[in-house]
C-alpha cells in the first residue's frame, strides 16, 4: 500500500481482526438458545410478548429477553426500581446508621429506607419464582 505520509511516519496496514473461536455459536447451541426462548412462564404478573418476558409488580413493568435465569429475573426486577447508584447509597446509609456516624433521626430514616429496599428485593424473589416454576 502506498500511500504519501507528511509526517514522515511509516504507514502501518491493518490487519483484518477475527473473533475469538468461543464467540461463534454453533448450530446445536442456537438450537437450544431458540428452544428456551419457548420457556413456560407461570402466574398473573407475566405476560410472554414475542421473544420477552413482561413482568408486573405494582407499578412497575419489567421486559426481559428470554431465556433468562432466576437471579437475572431477580436482578431485572430490583434494578428496574432501584438502580445501581440508588442501591449503594441505600446500603451506605444504613452502614452508617449501624455505625453511629449520623444522628438518631438520619439512622432511623437509613433504617427505614432499607427496611423498604429489603422487602422489594424480598418481593422480587418471590415473584421471579412464581414466574419460572419454582416452588418456595
Amino acid at each position: 500500500m502506498d500511500q504519501i505520509n507528511n509526517n514522515n511516519e511509516p504507514v502501518v496496514e491493518q490487519a483484518e481482526v477475527m473473533a475469538p473461536e468461543e464467540s461463534f455459536v454453533s448450530a446445536e447451541e442456537l438450537a437450544e438458545m431458540e428452544a428456551l426462548k419457548d420457556m413456560e412462564l407461570h402466574g398473573d404478573n407475566v405476560k410472554k410478548i414475542g421473544g420477552c418476558a413482561v413482568v408486573t409488580i405494582g407499578e412497575e413493568v419489567i421486559a426481559i429477553v428470554m431465556p433468562f435465569t432466576y437471579p437475572q429475573l431477580v436482578s431485572a426486577i430490583i434494578k428496574r426500581k432501584y438502580d445501581t447508584d440508588q442501591a449503594e447509597a441505600i446500603t451506605a446509609n444504613f452502614l452508617a446508621a449501624r455505625t453511629g456516624a449520623v444522628s438518631d433521626e438520619k439512622a432511623a430514616e437509613y433504617l427505614a429506607e432499607y427496611e423498604t429496599y429489603q422487602a422489594y428485593r424480598d418481593l422480587a424473589k418471590t415473584v421471579a419464582k412464581e414466574v419460572m416454576g419454582i416452588e418456595a
